[in-house]
């Protein structure tokens, strides 16, 4: 479960990071022509920097509200209507526990790294120079940085209301496909 469970925050992260780097979709944007000039790791940095990519990524993970919505989401997922006040109290301190670490931040600039270096390959492949230059001249405008200071709390709100849906439909679905799954595997016989 906890891999899966770090799976639905890792899938939700990235979601919101995508999110807060750019009004406009990538999705939306053609792979670049071979005629359209591949944007400078300069003018990346620089587009990396005015959207405050980084920034917003540290500000999200150091987020104690966000393990707090962690924890609830596990919470809520888990079958707690039989325990006794005590188990209770145990089990919100172990998901606690375990939500913390896994939005601890001791490797915050190394990840930073990782991911400055995968934007920049990205945006490589989706934008050509005169589209990185666009899009540092509107976020470096008055209406651009109001966009880019309002998305953490667009996201804070949007996370709190999102993440219970996902995590209801990903513990259905865990739900579901378990029995199953077990059963297949057992079909195989693997301890003999």
């Amino acid at each position: 479960m906890r891999t899966l469970f770090k799976s639905a925050i890792l899938k939700n992260t990235v979601f919101a990071v995508s999110l807060s780097i750019s009004a406009v979709s990538l999705m939306a944007v053609p792979t670049l022509s071979v005629q359209a000039a591949v944007p400078t790791d300069a003018s990346l940095l620089k587009l990396i920097k005015v959207t405050k990519v980084v920034e917003m990524m540290n500000d999200m993970s150091s987020d104690s509200g966000i393990t707090d919505q962690v924890t609830q989401s596990m919470l809520s997922s888990l079958p707690i209507d039989n325990l006794s006040t005590d188990q209770r109290q145990r089990l919100e301190g172990i998901v606690s526990k375990y939500s913390k670490e896994m939005t601890d931040n001791s490797d915050r600039d190394s990840v930073n790294q990782q991911v400055i270096k995968v934007y920049m390959e990205t945006a490589k492949q989706h934008f050509d120079q005169a589209e990185v230059d666009a899009q540092i001249a509107f976020y470096s405008s008055k209406a651009g940085q109001s966009i880019i200071d309002k998305q953490p709390a667009m996201m804070k709100d949007y996370m709190t209301k999102v993440m219970p849906i996902v995590m209801d439909s990903t513990m259905e679905k865990v739900q579901d496909i378990m029995p199953r799954m077990a059963a297949d595997i057992k079909a195989l016989k693997l301890e003999e």
